[in-house]
């Protein structure tokens, strides 16, 4: 197919209305990709595991360029059918149309163009949960994660082994990247990670599926992300896009031991050299004994401990703010409302006098 006008791609005024006032406008986040060697396979054999077991390996260190116009264009046609139980049975595809074609696109081809599994639990997302696992919330995972409801539907994240705070971070930028707090976990992050520690395989086609289309009806998700494997749909469908906008993967876009380490625990060693006041802040020495090592290590638990500690208190203490304000402002009503009887009864009694000539 030939190179994409601006004027061809939309064969009616309804859909070029409604890219030109919503869609060209949302904003498309920055795609990142982890080094290779930079997480340790030997000191974090549960993360590396439980990523394996899913199959996500890929998706982790996947570096492809991008087209933030074209993925603009798709969001605005985008459409999807799902008809499936939990056991696969019934037809899904996500289509969209471009310059008066339409591309169909399979959860089999899908998994296929992403290099991921399709025979596994299907979860969408939110409250559609597997059969098997519909009485299953954040509630359910607290003990196992050793996490602690913060109110929201969200959950602390600060005493969470290391390795499974790996995988939140990786879930949350990377795997499904969203807005928000990503220092907490959500009622579908919850899940999600759950289901990894229990080693329940999902479905990530179809769950990465679901979160292309939140991106595009949901205005919490007012963003456009999963770049890198919209690329892949793109070269699936050998489109021409020679012309596109495209942004390549350097080094900004890397995942490095500054940014793991904002964990607080020290999970990652920074490279030698000059390092920056973040990196000296988060990563552990390397100098000295391997006893300096765990003490620094112990001293990051403990701080992370008294940070989580900190985080309850001050949710607490919020609440009780709001309760208190809530009583000054049930008082303030109560005394308008009588204040405004009282000016109601004053009115009344002088109208009488002046009817009575007195």
């Amino acid at each position: 197919m030939g190179r994409l006008k601006t004027t061809k791609w939309f064969t009616t005024n309804e859909f070029w209305k409604s890219y030109l006032d919503t869609f060209s406008k949302l904003p498309v986040p920055k795609p990142r990709y982890l080094l290779e060697g930079l997480i340790s396979e030997d000191k974090y054999e549960v993360f590396w595991k439980l990523v394996d077991l899913q199959g996500l390996r890929p998706l982790l260190h996947m570096k492809e360029r991008y087209y933030p116009r074209m993925m603009r264009v798709v969001a605005t046609t985008l459409q999807q059918k799902d008809s499936l139980d939990d056991v696969g049975n019934g037809e899904f595809y996500l289509r969209f149309w471009i310059a008066g074609t339409t591309y169909t696109i399979t959860l089999d081809e899908l998994a296929t163009v992403w290099g991921l599994q399709n025979d596994r639990i299907f979860y969408k997302g939110g409250n559609h949960r597997p059969k098997e696992y519909d009485f299953w919330s954040g509630a359910d995972s607290q003990d196992l994660l050793n996490i602690t409801y913060i109110g929201g539907g969200k959950y602390s994240v600060g005493e969470m082994s290391t390795d499974h705070r790996l995988l939140h971070y990786m879930l949350s930028y990377l795997w499904l990247p969203r807005k928000g707090n990503h220092g907490v976990l959500t009622e579908d992050d919850t899940f999600v990670i759950g289901a990894m520690v229990k080693e329940v395989e999902l479905n990530w086609p179809y769950l990465i599926a679901h979160r292309l289309m939140r991106y595009t009806d949901n205005s919490w998700e007012s963003h456009l992300g999963h770049g890198m494997l919209w690329t892949k749909i793109f070269e699936y469908f050998n489109l021409d896009l020679s012309g596109e906008e495209a942004v390549e993967m350097g080094e900004e876009n890397e995942i490095t031991a500054r940014h793991v380490n904002k964990m607080g625990r020290g999970a990652v060693a920074a490279k030698k050299g000059k390092k920056s006041k973040a990196d000296a802040e988060n990563v552990p020495s390397q100098s000295g004994t391997s006893l300096d090592s765990q003490i620094t290590s112990d001293a990051m638990d403990v701080f992370a401990g008294k940070m989580h500690a900190f985080n309850i208190d001050w949710d607490k203490k919020m609440e009780r703010v709001d309760k208190r304000l809530k009583v000054v402002e049930g008082r303030i009503a109560s005394q308008a409302e009588g204040l405004q009887y009282l000016e109601e009864s004053m009115n009344t009694h002088f109208s009488r006098r002046a009817q009575s000539g007195v």
